[in-house]
């Protein structure tokens, strides 16, 4: 046996372990950030110091400004202010940090200060920009052009609006090959010699791929015939991992093998867009009971603690792989979901409904993710439980805090946005459910009126 053979046989004994030791209830999984990567990731740094032996200095720099200015950032969307511009800007800068193309990312924390200290982003940030049919106005990359406008097109679309100039931007990737192609381009990261990690743009770019292929927002584009079966088929038949059932970022390391990593919130944006035309269920499952202790994006954990975005991607994995799970991995998941609705609700939800920043990135997403959680494990919505028939007192009440939080702060940002159309779902669904309560109610009343007459009458006949 070769030595490659003898390592790659190693490796799968070793996860094939942890999959099946995570079926039972009383184990537990190391919490190290090298652990994670071990058994279900990758660790770039060593290929980022290949690439640059002054990578973790110069990165601890910027990563540093980057968190004042996203500091800087939070503080100015609670106070109200518009911030569509500044926000592309950030989340290009954070892209950057997951590089060594300093000088990129130099110009991006330049370009959030300067915008940062105007009285306001342009006045026109959220339009649709004419010539590639994006809105976005402030990224320099296609991916976040594409993300930007993703999100713009459903909070239109909730309002009934449609693209006024054509998605050009999507002609890239509109056809088969063209699809195979940039799917290539950013799947494997050769870090060694190019300096960036492609996870980043992967993930985003995969959710809006998906969500637009897949028609999640209506007709917005005339898509090639054949392009949603050329990604189905690059999905299952290249991508997923079939040993773990997860899709994630791959790797070229130093001998020039691939390493394919399972990813939690990649695997989250794919099956939630998927219909339940699923493979590899039974390995999927296993693998988000078994990395529940690791750090994030290989596990549940964001420094070794909870995290509501990350809760929120493992209960939706719950819900969609729930036909498929045994009682004991329902069990295990029950028990999981209860934690995560505590751990929201007690450490994370302020008095006045807003959230801790924790590990989100801006205001919008810190109400966006806890609430998406919390109505996703049913907390707001009975017609969501698929998991327990228990009741939530208190839930509504909450609801209305944090709605009227979002709307006090003036947010307006398409995060915030969303986050309202989920707590106002919520609320409309329990006023159904009160009206049909009442309205019960109300036809006992009149039946049993209805019997009492009818009884009365009858005595009233037998009498005469």
């Amino acid at each position: 046996m070769t030595r490659s053979i003898r390592h790659a046989w190693v490796k799968f004994l070793a996860m094939a372990a942890v999959l099946c030791v995570f079926d039972a209830k009383a184990q537990t999984a190391p919490t190290s950030r090298g652990a994670s990567r071990s058994l279900f990731g990758y660790d770039t740094t060593r290929d980022f110091l290949a690439f640059d032996p002054q990578f973790l200095e110069k990165r601890r720099q910027y990563t540093k400004e980057l968190r004042e200015l996203q500091l800087e950032l939070a503080r100015q969307t609670a106070g109200g202010r518009a911030t569509p511009c500044s926000r592309q800007i950030f989340l290009e800068a954070r892209w950057l940090t997951y590089s060594a193309q300093w000088q990129r990312l130099e110009g991006r924390l330049h370009d959030l200060r300067e915008m940062l200290a105007r009285p306001a982003d342009p006045a026109d940030a959220r339009e649709q920009v004419e010539a590639d049919g994006s809105y976005d106005h402030c990224s320099e990359a296609w991916f976040l052009k594409l993300d930007s406008t993703l999100e713009e097109l459903e909070d239109r679309s909730s309002r009934g609006e449609r693209p006024k100039f054509p998605l050009k931007l999507l002609d890239r990737i509109n056809s088969p090959e063209k699809l195979r192609n940039y799917m290539d381009s950013v799947l494997i990261s050769d870090i060694r010699h190019k300096g960036i990690d492609n996870r980043f743009e992967l993930n985003l770019a995969i959710t809006a791929i998906e969500r637009l292929i897949q028609g999640e927002l209506g007709d917005v584009y005339p898509f090639a015939p054949g392009l949603k079966q050329a990604l189905l088929e690059y999905e299952d038949d290249h991508w997923q991992n079939p040993e773990t059932g997860y899709w994630g970022a791959w790797y070229k390391q130093e001998n020039g093998e691939i390493r394919k990593t399972s990813d939690l919130s990649v695997t989250f944006h794919i099956i939630s867009y998927r219909h339940n035309n699923l493979k590899h269920i039974p390995e999927m499952i296993r693998t988000t009971l078994a990395f529940k202790e690791l750090e994030y994006p290989y596990g549940w954990l964001e420094e070794g603690k909870p995290s509501n975005h990350h809760n929120y991607a493992v209960v939706r994995l719950f819900r969609i792989c729930w036909p498929s799970m045994s009682e004991n991995q329902r069990e295990l998941a029950r028990a999981e979901m209860r934690q995560m609705i505590t751990f929201c609700l007690s450490e994370t939800l302020n008095a006045d409904g807003s959230f801790k920043l924790m590990d989100e990135d801006t205001v919008g997403s810190s109400y966006m993710f806890p609430v998406e959680l919390l109505d996703e494990t049913g907390y707001f919505r009975k017609s969501r439980r698929f998991w327990t028939d228990e009741s939530f007192p208190g839930s509504l009440e909450v609801a209305e805090r944090v709605a009227a939080k979002i709307q006090s702060a003036g947010l307006t940002d398409t995060e915030s946005r969303k986050t309202l159309r989920r707590l106002q779902d919520a609320q409309r669904e329990a006023r159904r459910r009160t009206m049909v309560r009442a309205f019960a109610v109300v036809a006992l009343v009149w039946l049993g009126y209805l019997m009492i007459r009818f009884f009365r009458r009858g005595r009233k006949l037998e009498d005469t």
